[in-house]
């Protein structure tokens, strides 16, 4: 009898150790959480899978904690239908949004990122719009994989942290802006992220006030890093390389760039565009030379077009910033 009853003890063991082997890959499955048009109100937690099928509002006052390893998909919904919350194209985009006006923490870890993707068979740029923080404060995006939105983390005069996430496939991967009607400054830090193979890398505007720090902003189609009347920005030890344009400056004042690897872009390392009379100082970057004729020839300034400003690109480096892009 006693033997017996060990035997039954461990083949019940047996059973509980085959169920958790196998219940990730089930439960995987199980977890699909579809969600779709609707405003979140209280603090919520998402894990597994989700899928989005229209907006996403997270309202003020609520925040929305993502865990590590969860996968967001987005369906590609028609443009500004009947699956939009808003109708406001000024500041939000035609396809399904996760909209943050409450607060937003997406921490993922290394080796367990947080996806957000579109949930379309064949992908393509634009399937859903962004991750769109409006006027809210203390949030996080970190250790991200995104892909195919159309700004796929777009700030509206809302304050944020983006830090080592990979940004690849979208129409632009970062952008941001302040709005004359909300009252917070766009206040955005921009950090140890990897940003390639996108339409533009970091579109900054309507006096946003940035640091881009320490990214690598590789292989972009038109632009690494694009800023037209922004407030005072920060860009400072990235690695611009193999973008259409490195980085296209419009309207712009108070800009403090320095100490980057600024090389081997397509069409211009730097260029500027009408509009940009004041100078630009860009002072002890590396720009893949220590030629100052052919340092020259990759900015577009006043030597071409004499309505422009000049960028000074004095003290430049006799080599690259070793301490530059993702350490």
């Amino acid at each position: 009898m006693q033997i017996a009853s060990k035997t039954g003890q461990w083949m019940v063991l047996l059973c509980i150790i085959i169920f958790w082997a196998v219940a990730p890959a089930y439960g995987s499955r199980a977890e699909l959480k579809v969600i779709g048009k609707t405003e979140i109100t209280t603090d919520t937690v998402w894990q597994g899978n989700i899928l989005i099928t229209g907006d996403v509002r997270v309202a003020k006052g609520a925040t929305l904690i993502i865990l590590p390893g969860t996968k967001i998909s987005f369906q590609r919904i028609k443009s500004f239908g009947d699956r939009k919350l808003s109708l406001d194209k000024a500041n939000h985009f035609p396809r399904a949004e996760l909209i943050i006006r409450g607060r937003l923490i997406a921490q993922g870890l290394p080796a367990k990122p947080i996806v957000f993707t579109s949930a379309e068979k064949k992908p393509a740029v634009a399937d859903w719009g962004a991750v769109n923080f409006i006027g809210s404060r203390y949030n996080i995006m970190e250790y991200c994989d995104i892909s195919y939105g159309h700004t796929s983390v777009h700030c509206h005069s809302a304050q944020v942290v983006v830090s080592h996430c990979n940004f690849h496939d979208n129409g632009v991967a970062i952008g941001l802006k302040n709005v004359k009607t909300i009252d917070l400054k766009c206040v955005v830090s921009i950090l140890y992220n990897k940003i390639h193979n996108n339409g533009g890398g970091v579109l900054i505007g309507g006096l946003a006030c940035p640091v881009v720090s320490h990214n690598d902003i590789r292989e972009n189609k038109f632009f690494g890093i694009f800023t037209k009347k922004s407030g005072p920005c920060c860009i400072r030890f990235n690695n611009i390389v193999g973008n259409g344009k490195g980085i296209i400056l419009y309207a712009v004042s108070k800009l403090f760039l320095r100490d980057n690897n600024i090389a081997n872009n397509k069409d211009y390392n730097i260029s500027l565009l009408e509009g940009q009379v004041q100078d630009v100082k860009a002072v002890n970057n590396w720009w893949g030379t220590t030629d100052p004729a052919r340092i020259r020839q990759g900015i577009l300034d006043h030597h071409q077009d004499k309505s422009l400003g000049t960028v000074d690109f004095s003290g430049y480096l006799e080599a690259p910033v070793a301490d530059a892009g993702i350490l």
